[in-house]
């Protein structure tokens, strides 16, 4: 809700207020905005789309106009982190994978030679 706030007082409305201004449908104001043919942000943590007035009404006197889209938010790095952190994840995974791995054939070495050594098969299998 604070975010929301925040974005009324820059002026922004919401994309149901936003449709009601053009008889638009609040998803096709957010699907403009993805488009790049109205200047909208997100709010809640990058959930809701908001817009400001003027961007709609200017859409709808010029639909053939494009905006210039700027990073607003310094966490423009964000969608990289998450692909960098998914990369960590399974490096990890297959690192675990691999050392279950070598503790399972040690397990079963030391198994093998302790039966071995126990069954007297191993003096016999050096003689040979």
């Amino acid at each position: 809700m604070l975010e929301q706030r925040r974005a009324h007082k820059k002026g922004y409305i919401t994309l149901k207020e936003a449709a009601a201004l053009t008889n638009y449908s609040p998803d096709y104001i957010g699907q403009l905005i993805r488009a790049g043919k109205i200047k909208g942000e997100q709010v809640y943590n990058n959930v809701a789309w908001m817009t400001t007035e003027e961007e709609v009404l200017a859409y709808t006197e010029n639909k053939q106009r494009s905006v210039e889209t700027t990073v607003a938010s310094p966490f423009f790095v964000q969608p990289y982190l998450k692909y960098l952190m998914y990369l960590l994840i399974a490096t990890c995974g297959v690192f675990l994978l691999v050392m279950q791995y070598i503790l399972y054939v040690s397990i079963d070495h030391g198994i093998a030679q302790s039966y071995l050594t126990k069954t007297g098969s191993v003096s016999e299998e050096s003689s040979l």
